[in-house]
Parts: C-alpha cells; structure tokens; sequence
C-alpha cells in the first residue's frame, strides 16, 4: 500500500504547492497596487518591499492553506475518479477508506506545519512585516491615525513592568476611556494599582482625570488609603504604540498569549473572554486543512463519473459547503467572543461538526 500512498500524496502535494504559489502572488499584487499611492510618493526601495512581502508569506499560507487543501482534494479525486483508477482500486479490494488514508495523512502533516508556523514563524514575521509597514508605508500618512474609528479592549504591557488596559481609544480625538495600570515589582506581583476614567493626549503627554490610585501588598491586600486625584499628567505609551502593541494578540504564539491572559485575568472579563477564544483558535485553526479534506473528498466521491458536468458539480458542491463551513465558524467564533459561547466551543465546535459531516459522507 506504500506505493498506492506515494502515488496519492505526489498527485496531491503539487496542486497543492501550486495553489498556494498562486494565492501568494495573487495577494502581493493586490496589496502592492493598494499601496501604490504610498509606495510612489515615499519612493520605497525594492529591497525593502521585498522584505515586507517575505515577512507576509506566513500570514497568507496560514489563511489560504485550507482553500488550496479543498481545491486538491476535488482536483485528485476528480482525476482518479475519471481515469477509472478509483475503480481498479474499488475492484482489487481496496475499501474508499483506504483509498483515503493519505489524504488524511496529508491533511494531518498541514495541520502539523501550520501549527509550527503560527507557533514559530508568525509572530516575528507580523512584528517585522508590521514595524516596515509603518515606519516606511505609511509613515508619510499623516491622516492615518485620525482616520481610524474608536479601537476598544487595548491591552498591554507597557514600560517599566506595567500592564495597561483600555476601554476605549480614539485616534481622532486622542482621548482614552477607562484606564486601568497596574504596576508590578521584579517579582511580577502588583504594588499599584492606578485607575482613571480619561485621559488625554495632549503636546506628548497624557493628562487623566479622576484618578483613583491605591497600593497593594504582597498578598494582593489594599494598604494604607486610596489616594483620589481630580487631573495629573500621566507617564503612559503614545496612541500610535497603544494601537500596535496592545491589539496584536492575535499574532502572539500560543505560550505567550497564555501568559498574557494570565497577567490580565483580573482586568476586564469582557478583553478575557475575546482572548480565550483567540487562545483556543490556536488549536483550532490548524485543523481547518483537515476538515476541509474530508468535506471536499465525501462530496468528490459521491459524484459519478459523468464528465466536465460531474467534476463541476463535486466542485461547486465542496465549494457551497466550504464557504458554509467558514460562515458557521465565524457565527461561533463571534458569539464566543461576545460571551454567549464558551471559548472551548466557539473555537472547536465547527471543526467538531463538519469534521463529523465529511467522515458520514465518506462512511456512506
């Protein structure tokens, strides 16, 4: 059966490749005539576009991995099941089971390399691909900033071993709501706790008012009296660092985000519950390949051999119930961060389900 594995696998792996080829320079020339404006009037070197695109390259196998899974799976079934070669197997003894296990070993393997990425590749690339973008791209954009709407649940640490946590900022009018810092020792344990209901961004520096600041012992106790104040200007990082480093969570590797949901679990129940999704999407993601691996090939079997018109009815049929996948996954992943799921489910229960539709269609 090793030679049956290799055979599927190496007609599997090249479209594969190629899908992915192709959704890589798809999206860079779209991206760089969305840019050009900028790139044109800055005079950006090729070397340094170059680099931004390299550092993009994980971000877009990540995202199209499972769309160029799906397109294979229906292009090799397709071919097998035309050339009559599904047939010859059906005819030696070879159970449609069988016949699929290197698809899963495949859809595994993604799944394995997709994890790596996202674990080992994707936050470096994202810092980097992100600082070029805004110290070269859109530096020269003064409107950039004011442009954009009001960023909510801004969370980070900040300097001199702070944790900071936004309600809300707005760019426009630099002003923040609901400010909470929260400020630790060597050993990571809060000594101050400082909160404030606004502040604002004026000549480089923040001006909070009402202010509520009270210290902490070493078992998390109030000590002594709070301490209220009606304005003071404040140490805090400026808009553009709060918009960068206190929104790119999504990028962050698993281990970190669970360190940073941690340091952040008595802050705001609401910014929790979005980033325990967001944690466990990080599991549930790679699986994405995998599922649609199964769909594409319950539906590409059930086609008869009826030519141009049954390989297009397999592929539009895989395609429908893909895009139904991702409709449903995105439905779970926004009620759980809104609070009506729990995280676990919102993450896994697409995957959960579909995964057990595909392996009915293949069993039927």
């Amino acid at each position: 059966m090793r030679i049956l594995d290799k055979y599927i696998a190496k007609y599997f792996i090249l479209p594969f490749l190629y899908c992915l080829l192709t959704f890589i320079i798809l999206y860079i020339i779209i991206d760089l005539f969305g840019h050009l404006d900028e790139i044109l009037r800055q005079d950006i070197r090729v070397s340094i576009l170059l680099e931004y695109y390299l550092a993009m390259i994980p971000l877009i196998i990540l995202q199209t991995a499972p769309v160029a899974s799906l397109i294979s799976t229906i292009y090799v079934l397709g071919a097998l099941n035309k050339s009559g070669e599904i047939t010859a197997m059906r005819a030696a003894g070879i159970s449609i089971q069988r016949i699929l296990m290197p698809f899963i070993y495949i859809g595994l393997s993604i799944t394995i390399l997709v994890f790596a990425i996202s674990e080992k590749v994707l936050p470096g690339s994202m810092r980097k691909a992100d600082s070029i973008k805004q110290n070269y791209i859109e530096s020269g954009d003064k409107d950039k900033l004011s442009n954009k709407k009001a960023i909510n649940n801004i969370a980070l640490y900040g300097k001199n071993n702070r944790l900071i946590f936004i309600d809300s900022f707005d760019p426009a009018t630099g002003i923040a709501m609901g400010i909470t810092i929260l400020q630790q020792d060597k050993k990571d344990s809060v000594t101050l706790k400082i909160n404030a209901h606004e502040g604002k961004w004026l000549e480089n520096k923040w001006l909070f008012s009402n202010i509520l600041m009270y210290r902490l012992g070493d078992k998390g106790e109030v000590t002594g009296a709070p301490q209220f104040l009606q304005e003071k200007t404040m140490e805090m990082e400026n808009p553009k660092d709060l918009i960068s480093k206190g929104t790119d969570y999504e990028y962050m590797s698993f281990n970190d985000l669970s360190h940073y949901i941690k340091n952040f679990s008595e802050t705001s129940p609401k910014l929790i519950a979005r980033l325990r999704v967001n944690l466990h999407q990080k599991i549930s993601l790679p699986f994405t390949s995998l599922v649609v691996i199964l769909i594409g090939a319950g539906f590409a079997l059930r086609v008869r051999q009826r030519g141009k018109a049954g390989a297009l009815l397999g592929i539009g049929m895989s395609i429908v119930i893909g895009f139904i996948y991702y409709a449903f996954m995105a439905s779970c992943i926004a009620l759980g961060k809104s609070g009506f799921l729990n995280p676990i489910i919102s993450a896994h229960f697409a995957n959960i389900l579909f995964g057990f539709i595909g392996i009915a269609l293949i069993r039927n």
